[in-house]
């Protein structure tokens, strides 16, 4: 189990003192990771020195943030792997992996920190942890804040002190993690590995997580985290869809993309939380897209004409800049002129067929204020099945919760016009729900041991929530993976997002 920062800091300790020579963290139950020169200076050679240690020697380690009055415990390690020190036109990682010896284990309240890619985050804040010499004083070490900027020269990253920081990144902070906050906790996108002589320097470059596991693959191979493929609490969008995410409502798809060739509306309907805006914006989208169709989507929200005139108008121009004179005089022309005649004036002019999506139709209702301005706008937006609308080069797509269909069948003017033209979408099933838990996880290179998919999949088609908060609890529990499997003990969809 991944811990915090305090629990995997480890201080590299001078061979035969308690001079503190640099910073490691813990990679796993007895491993521990640092930088090359580190390790050369504990030993005390110069940090230069290429050649690996003998195997008979001796590192002394403690952990400094688990410790109490009594002091940090000590443990004593040998090392395991060895990438050099980078020097006389010569490459190296400057990486050493340290195993404890002599049947140590970790201390209580001591674990391995969670790796994941630099490459996730960038200009974000960043701690580093070292033993200062400017000021000095800081026997008990120090936290220092810095940017993490990004990949320079070299497989290096770039960490920029910021301004306010009370220490800088020095010497003494060589093979301290580079910690980030995200979602799950603390992770290490990195191990520093050069910093400014004197700490005046702003920046410093550290070792990416990458390079560690590269240096390090037997025991690294598997520990970076991959970026989470699940969508928590939000809804598929095309870019999921090319990432292989979406899954498990091919048959919707292809059933509303026939619809769309022939009708001129069609209303995606089910009930809330069953993945209806997915369904549009992740399945059938870039279908269209790839079919040649301008699309543009847009809710109704509180002005739902103004919403619609926006959504033309980036059709209309979509590299350019739009006006509020814009937006008022096309959203005046909607009601006017209704959305066919001024959608096919859109389409005329772009020479391209042009599909609206229209998601959480629903706000039409819940956000009235104008008495039966609603209807104006319904009426405005869904053609009559024997209108001149039913072909063309126009089309609008709707996603409808099934608990607001009854408002719009009592308009006796409204519902008809969605005689034909409407789409039933039901919750997956236990089979399609295995899928959507197993083959998203397949794209990062993660699998879950055998029977948890099955359970989870049970599990959530038995209980109220429906994908939202599947995708929810899939999303709590992906930094719990160990080597890229999915191993946890499961409890239910429901105390699983507590």
């Amino acid at each position: 189990m991944h811990v915090s920062r305090e629990g995997f800091v480890v201080r590299i300790r001078r061979v035969g003192s308690e001079d503190s020579v640099g910073v490691g963290f813990v990679v796993g139950d007895r491993r521990i990771i640092t930088c090359a020169h580190v390790v050369n200076a504990a030993v005390n050679r110069d940090k230069a020195v290429r050649d690996r240690p003998p195997d008979g020697l001796r590192i002394q380690i403690d952990f400094p943030l688990v410790g109490d009055s009594e002091g940090a415990p000590l443990r004593s390690c040998k090392v395991e792997t060895w990438d050099p020190p980078p020097g006389q036109g010569a490459a190296g990682r400057d990486v050493a992996g340290l195993v404890l010896v002599g049947g140590d284990t970790l201390p209580m309240g001591a674990g391995p920190a969670r790796l994941v890619d630099h490459g996730t985050v960038r200009d974000v804040k960043a701690s580093v942890f070292g033993y200062p010499g400017n000021p000095p004083g800081r026997a008990n070490g120090g936290w220092s804040r810095c940017v993490l900027r990004g990949a320079i020269g070299g497989g290096l990253i770039q960490l920029d002190t910021e301004l306010e920081a009370a220490l800088r990144t020095q010497p003494g902070y060589s093979g301290s993690p580079a910690v980030v906050t995200d979602e799950f906790g603390d992770a290490v996108v990195g191990m520093v590995a050069v910093a400014g002589r004197d700490g005046t320097a702003g920046d410093a470059y550290a070792v990416p997580s990458t390079h560690l596991v590269a240096a390090w693959p037997q025991e690294l191979g598997a520990s970076i985290l991959p970026p989470c493929p699940y969508r928590g609490l939000q809804s598929f969008s095309a870019a999921d869809a090319r990432r292989g995410l979406f899954v498990g409502r091919e048959e919707e798809v292809s059933r509303l993309r026939s619809m769309v060739r022939v009708k001129p509306v069609v209303a995606v309907v089910g009930p809330s939380g069953v993945g209806k805006s997915s369904v549009v914006s992740a399945g059938l989208w870039p279908t269209l897209v790839n079919d040649g169709w301008l699309v543009a989507s847009f809710r109704p929200g509180v002005a739902p004409f103004d919403a619609v005139a926006r959504a033309l108008l980036e059709l209309e121009r979509p590299a350019g800049s739009h006006s509020l004179d814009d937006l008022v005089a096309r959203s005046a022309q909607l009601r006017r002129e209704g959305f066919w005649r001024v959608a096919s004036q859109v389409a005329l002019l772009t020479g391209r067929r042009i599909a609206l999506l229209g998601d959480q139709f629903e706000e039409v209702f819940t956000n009235r204020t104008d008495g039966g301005g609603y209807i104006d706008f319904l009426e405005r937006m869904l053609p009559p099945l024997d209108g001149p609308e039913a072909v063309g080069d126009v089309r609008l797509i709707c996603t409808l919760r099934a608990d607001f269909l009854p408002d719009l069948l009592a308009l006796s003017d409204i519902g008809p016009r969605l005689q034909d033209r409407q789409l039933n979408v039901s919750p997956l099933d236990v089979d399609a729900l295995s899928r959507v838990i197993v083959e998203p996880a397949k794209t990062a290179g993660v699998s879950y041991v055998p029977g948890l998919a099955e359970a989870i999949a049970r599990d959530a088609s038995r209980g109220p929530g429906g994908l939202p908060l599947l995708e929810f609890a899939l999303t709590e529990l992906w930094p719990h993976q160990r080597s890229r499997r999915g191993h946890v003990r499961w409890s239910g969809v429901s105390t699983a997002t507590r």
